[in-house]
């Protein structure tokens, strides 16, 4: 086994210390909510928590409060709780060990979703991806034309082209975070860029913090260095900077990666002061903080966004990001608009908030179906990647992200397969919690 302190192979197994993130009481509390009505028992408690961890409310591996505190809380008797911890365990979403307490896992283990269910024909929604855009022709015949000046040197800049360095720094400065050209690495993607800082600084086994949920890519990427992923729920208003502040106490992070602009899924933009204290708790535990910008430029609303959450570290803060385009906002609003028209239409039982930036809308469905009804959804030359695709850890299930990146003839077909698949309801569009943001 390799140890990666030293990059030596020894045949002494490496051990790690049993060490779970800790749901606190007053969270769980909340996320209950009225999980009384129509009755209090054991058994209706125990169906509570379980649609929890199916939502990614509570995470796989978070410890759940000892039944006595618990039960304290919620002003219920001890065996209510102890009755509903019974039950889960016998389903699988609980383990417990004497002196450790009780832990969230899930029936057979945690299996991560996949792209490929199948490949072939019809719409793809997998991938939240534009149509190459008519400036690249304009773009290439200008480098063209740039070229005979570069033919008599050597190409071999590591670090990238330093017009483009100097271009990209220009950027940053003019977003109030100055850089100099030899702060900037050019990388092919920003996935390129989060591989390269994954095998210069992230040893195997090593825990990193990501969101609940995140970046597919990325979580594969991360896992497959054999990180071992501390998973920090968002809620719809965002980050919960006390979780994550419990998820930095207890596992000391080696890594962690976040996405506060046009967050993927979500569409949730972190507020100024909420990632001033994000990237500074995360600095003095030593953490290397990987903030992935890959949509900053895509605001679709208007309206100033935060600094670049770089700007409020000390030096253990990285920015990745790629090239997009903000000449294409109104060609995004207007399939924006397409999509969420055809949910209120056809599917008014799902909720969702409408992003203010990015390419994908974050859907609630009425039931924990989005496995099932991406699977049936194939079956129609319908592709969508679902919930527990952007899963750490726990399943999602009742989530579906919708890139409105198609024309607005396909978003309109795909919400209409959709439709045919699933029962209709009432509508429920949930504000934009972060309307107005905080520089």
């Amino acid at each position: 086994m390799q140890d990666g302190r030293n990059g030596l192979y020894s045949r002494r197994p490496i051990c790690y210390k049993w060490r779970v993130t800790p749901t606190s009481t007053h969270r769980l509390i909340e996320l209950l909510g009225s999980w009384r009505q129509g009755g209090g028992g054991r058994e209706r408690l125990a169906t509570a928590l379980r649609s929890l961890i199916l939502e990614g409310g509570v995470a796989v591996e978070s410890r759940l409060p000892a039944e006595r505190t618990l039960a304290a809380a919620l002003g219920v008797s001890r065996a209510t709780v102890t009755g509903a911890y019974d039950r889960l365990r016998e389903q699988g979403y609980v383990e417990s060990r004497q002196g450790a307490g009780s832990w969230v896992t899930l029936p057979g283990g945690h299996r991560s979703a996949s792209d490929a269910i199948v490949v072939g024909p019809g719409l793809d929604m997998r991938i939240a991806a534009l149509p190459a855009p008519a400036v690249l022709e304009e773009l290439f015949a200008a480098a063209a034309r740039e070229l005979p000046r570069w033919l008599d040197h050597h190409g071999y800049d590591p670090l990238g082209m330093p017009p483009l360095r100097r271009a990209i720094a220009a950027r940053f400065d003019r977003r109030g975070m100055p850089t100099r050209p030899e702060q900037i690495l050019v990388t092919n993607g920003a996935l390129h860029a989060l591989d390269l800082v994954i095998r210069a600084a992230l040893p195997r086994g090593r825990r990193v913090l990501v969101e609940l949920p995140s970046y597919p890519a990325a979580l594969d990427a991360l896992r497959a260095a054999g990180a071992r992923l501390a998973p920090v729920p968002l809620t719809q208003d965002g980050w919960d900077v006390a979780a994550l502040e419990a998820v930095v106490q207890v596992h000391r992070p080696a890594l962690a990666y976040l996405m506060p602009d046009f967050h993927n899924p979500t569409g949730l933009v972190m507020d100024g002061p909420v990632r001033r204290h994000v990237v500074r708790t995360l600095e003095r535990a030593g953490t290397l903080t990987v903030i992935d910008e890959t949509f900053v430029e895509l605001g679709l609303d208007g309206g100033p966004l935060p600094p670049p959450a770089a700007g409020f570290g000390d030096g253990r803060t990285l920015t990745i990001g790629s090239l997009a385009r903000a000449a294409r906002r109104e060609l995004i609003r207007t399939r924006r608009a397409a999509l969420a028209q055809a949910l209120d239409e056809r599917l008014p039982a799902w909720r969702y908030m409408l992003p203010p930036g990015g390419l994908f809308l974050w859907a609630e469905l009425p039931d924990p179906i989005s496995t099932s009804l991406s699977l049936e959804a194939s079956r129609h030359d319908l592709y969508i990647a679902p919930g527990p695709r952007f899963a750490a850890a726990g399943l999602l299930e009742r989530q579906l992200r919708l890139p409105f990146t198609l024309a607005p003839d396909q978003l309109e077909r795909a919400v209409e397969i959709l439709a045919e698949l699933t029962p209709a309801g009432s509508v429920r569009r949930v504000p934009h919690a972060l309307a107005g943001y905080v520089a």
